[in-house]
């Protein structure tokens, strides 16, 4: 056979191995690279990447035209390289909008519970003005209420508490327990200050010296209860005022006139004022 018909017969086969190169193991793993690419984050967040990867697997594919595996292993691998930094960057850029979302949100709770602490604050304020304004204005009828009873009754603050000394002629007959007119009225007063002091009281009837000391107990103890009883009409809670039996023993030193000796004195004890009993003061002072 001569030399030229062997060189073409060798061309023709080379050319017939050319046409027969459909794929390679290093393609196929690029294009499902690729795919796989197609279906992650970078096909969102990086997809300029993307297609710069995709060209270099096209320059893969038409490397099967050379029919040399070789040259398209070579081009696949840095197609796979460029689809797995794409892919990266897809990554990069994916967490980078979660890390900005996740501070924004972070953001907005943390403006979301100032917002709302500013609020309560600001409800507690006004609250807190609501009570002072409320105690300001049970001091000023504490205080007006004091005045007012003073004018007519003996009031003293004490080590025990704040007294408050009715005559017993005020209130009663002589003898008698069943109160007066009179005596309504000036404990009608005495009740308006009970209620605007919200202490707890005792009410304690100091018998007359004069007469049977047996009959003046019995007589104090059922004026005790009468005061209570009105008191308790005129709205001062039960649970904020009680009686005291009589005693043999006074009280308090006992007046010398002879108004005391024959109708006693009625004495309401509230219990001392929260922040200290205050000092002595003397009859009509508030």
């Amino acid at each position: 056979m001569r030399a030229g018909t062997r060189v073409l017969l060798v061309a023709a086969a080379l050319s017939a191995g050319c046409a027969h190169l459909k794929t390679t193991d290093r393609l196929e793993e690029a294009r499902a690279t690729y795919e796989k690419a197609q279906q992650g984050p970078a096909a969102d967040s990086s997809p300029a990447d993307l297609a710069t990867a995709k060209k270099f697997l096209d320059l893969a594919e038409k490397g099967l035209e050379t029919g040399d595996p070789k040259v398209v292993d070579d081009r696949a691998t840095v197609a796979i390289l460029k689809i797995q930094s794409a892919e990266a960057l897809g990554r990069t850029h994916e967490l980078a909008a979660e890390r900005d979302r996740t501070l924004q949100a972070v953001s907005v709770t943390k403006q979301r519970l100032l917002d709302e602490a500013k609020q309560k604050l600001v409800l507690a304020q006004a609250e807190i003005e609501k009570e002072k304004a409320a105690r300001d204005a049970m001091e000023a009828r504490l205080t007006q209420n004091r005045s007012t009873l003073a004018a007519q009754t003996e009031i003293r603050d004490l080590p025990e508490g704040t007294v408050i000394t009715l005559p017993g002629g005020a209130l009663f007959q002589q003898g008698r327990a069943e109160l007066l007119p009179a005596g309504r009225d000036q404990l009608s007063r005495v009740a308006d200050f009970l209620k605007s002091a919200d202490r707890s009281a005792r009410v304690t009837a100091q018998p007359p010296t004069r007469g049977s000391r047996k009959a003046a107990l019995s007589l104090s103890g059922k004026r005790a209860e009468r005061v209570r009883d009105y008191l308790v009409g005129e709205g001062v809670t039960a649970q904020q005022i009680v009686t005291d039996p009589p005693t043999a023993t006074p009280t308090r030193p006992l007046p010398n006139s002879p108004e005391f000796a024959t109708n006693g004195a009625v004495d309401i004890v509230l219990e001392p004022a929260r922040g200290g009993s205050g000092g002595a003061a003397g009859p009509g002072q508030p």
